[in-house]
C-alpha cells in the first residue's frame, strides 16, 4: 500500500503541487524554531520537495513532507514526515524518512543512523550500513515497469484481435447474404469430406499459381493480388467455420445471429488456448472456404445436395389447359 501510494504521488505530482522546481540544487531554507531532527515549530507544516531535474539535500535539523524527483540525486540528513520518490538516480539516507524509500532506476544508501518507517525499494542493490533501520521490507532488483501486464497483455492481443475480426466480418456477411450462409451451413453438414477436400485444394492451388502468375512477369499484378487477398480469404473461411459450427449448434428456424454468435464464442475461447488456437487458425479457414465453394457449386448446378439439376415438374397438358398456362 505504501509503495502504491509513492508511485501514485510521484505521478500526479504535477498536479497537485502548488509548485515544482526545475532544478534544485541547495536545500530550502529552515523553517524558524527548528533545532533538531524530528522537532517543528508550532503553526508550521512541513513542504513537500518535487523537483523535475537537479538534486533535494535535506539538511540536518531540517523537516520536509514529500520528497519526489523525477531525475536527480536525494540526500536525506534531516527528516522527510512522507515518502521519498526518485524515477531516476540514487538515494542516501543518514537521517530520518517516515514513509517509503523508492528508487525506480537507482541504488539505496543507508548509513549507521538511517531510520526509515516504511518500505525500501530500489532497481539497483540497497546498501544498508549496521545500525540502519527499516520498518518494513527491503528488497533490491525490483522492476518498477508495466513489461510483466503488457507481455501478458500482447499474447492476449492477437487471439483478441482475431476474434473482434471475426465478429465483425460474420454479422456483416449475414447482413449481406443470409441464404448464402444458409447454404455454406447445409453444404458444411451435407458435404464435410468435399468441403475439406475443396478447402485443402484451394490453399494449395493459390500460392501455387499465385507464384506462377508473378514469374510470368504478365501475370504479376494478377498474382501480386492472390497474395494480398490470401488474408482475406482466410478471415472469411474462419468466419463460415464459426458460423457453421454455431449453426450445428443452434439450428434452424431460430436466428442466424445467434447461431453465429454461438459459434464465434467457440472461436474466441479456444483462440485464448496456446497451441489450440494455433491449430484452429490453421485447419478451420480451408474447411470454411471449402463448404463456401461446394454451396457456390450447389447453387450453380440448380441447388440440388450432390450439383445435379432438379428434377423438374411435367405438366399434364388438361392441368395446363385448365391452369390457362397452355
Amino acid at each position: 500500500m505504501r509503495l502504491r501510494r509513492a508511485l501514485l504521488l510521484s505521478a500526479f505530482a504535477t498536479l497537485i503541487a502548488p509548485g515544482v522546481a526545475l532544478a534544485q540544487d541547495t536545500p530550502t531554507p529552515q523553517p524558524p524554531g527548528i533545532e533538531a531532527p524530528g522537532l517543528e515549530a508550532p503553526g508550521l507544516e512541513a513542504e513537500d520537495q518535487i523537483v523535475f531535474a537537479g538534486s533535494v539535500t535535506v539538511p540536518r535539523g531540517q523537516r520536509v513532507g514529500e520528497v519526489v524527483v523525477f531525475s536527480g540525486r536525494v540526500t536525506v540528513n534531516g527528516v522527510v514526515a512522507g515518502d521519498v520518490v526518485v524515477l531516476e538516480g540514487p538515494v542516501t539516507v543518514t537521517g530520518q524518512v517516515n514513509g517509503s524509500v523508492i528508487a525506480a532506476d537507482g541504488a539505496v544508501r543507508l548509513a549507521e543512523s538511517a531510520r526509515v518507517g516504511g518500505d525500501v525499494f530500489a532497481s539497483d542493490p540497497v546498501l544498508a550500513r549496521p545500525g540502519a533501520r527499516v520498518g518494513g521490507e527491503t528488497r533490491s532488483g525490483v522492476r518498477f515497469s508495466f513489461e510483466g501486464p503488457l507481455v501478458a497483455l500482447g499474447k492476449l492481443l492477437g487471439p483478441i484481435a482475431v476474434s473482434v475480426s471475426v465478429l465483425l466480418v460474420g454479422l456483416a456477411l449475414l447482413y449481406l447474404a443470409p441464404r448464402a450462409a444458409d447454404a455454406i451451413a447445409e453444404a458444411m453438414a451435407s458435404a464435410p469430406l468435399a468441403s475439406v477436400a475443396w478447402g485443402l485444394l484451394v490453399v494449395i492451388a493459390v500460392p501455387v499459381a499465385a507464384v506462377a502468375l508473378i514469374i510470368s512477369v504478365l501475370g504479376l499484378p494478377l498474382g501480386l493480388a492472390l497474395f494480398l487477398s490470401f488474408g482475406l480469404w482466410w478471415l472469411v473461411g474462419l468466419t463460415w467455420a464459426a458460423w457453421c459450427a454455431g449453426r450445428g449448434l443452434v439450428r434452424a428456424p431460430r436466428g442466424r445471429v445467434s447461431a453465429f454468435l454461438a459459434g464465434w464464442a467457440i472461436l474466441a475461447a479456444i483462440g485464448l488456448v496456446p497451441i489450440l488456437n494455433a491449430a484452429l487458425w490453421t485447419l478451420a479457414p480451408p474447411l470454411g472456404v471449402g463448404a463456401m465453394l461446394v454451396a457456390a457449386w450447389r447453387s450453380r448446378q440448380g441447388g440440388g445436395r450432390r450439383g445435379r439439376h432438379r428434377s423438374r415438374t411435367r405438366v399434364s397438358p388438361d392441368d395446363a389447359i385448365e391452369a390457362g398456362i397452355a
